[in-house]
């Protein structure tokens, strides 16, 4: 089980393996659209692709809420299974960022609902 980091080489090992799941969590605030466009052009197989404000995150309320609030952990528990999640599942984020962007937020959401086997790809995209 990883539950910090992980490197390439250990991730094209298990490439292929169905308890494996990679999610590529590119995202651009400048450009929200970008890290989907990002994907679409190029990405680890396999890896499916979470938004920032589509599956990490609820809908600002102006003045009540900050940027990217935190969705409820139901919510959260229904976003990770439409991206084939699931419990007891090796769990690799990356983003373009090194990691410190997207994908520690998703690894932190994870970690929020107790799955403890996601790791965030040790340089990133």
């Amino acid at each position: 089980m990883y539950t910090t980091l992980i490197d390439c080489e250990t991730l094209h090992q298990h490439l292929d393996d169905p308890g494996w799941k990679v999610v590529d969590c590119r995202f651009k605030l400048a450009d929200p659209g970008q890290g989907q466009r990002d994907y679409e052009q190029g990405h680890i197989p396999k890896a499916v692709y979470a938004h920032l404000d589509k599956n990490l995150s609820v809908p600002q309320v102006p003045g009540v809420t900050g940027r990217h609030p935190l969705p409820s952990a139901e919510e959260t528990a229904r976003q990770f299974s439409s991206l084939g999640i699931a419990p007891g599942m090796q769990v690799v984020a990356y983003d373009d960022a090194g990691g410190a962007s997207a994908a520690v937020r998703l690894w932190w959401m994870l970690r929020w609902l107790g799955h403890r086997s996601v790791a965030v790809l040790d340089g990133g995209w």
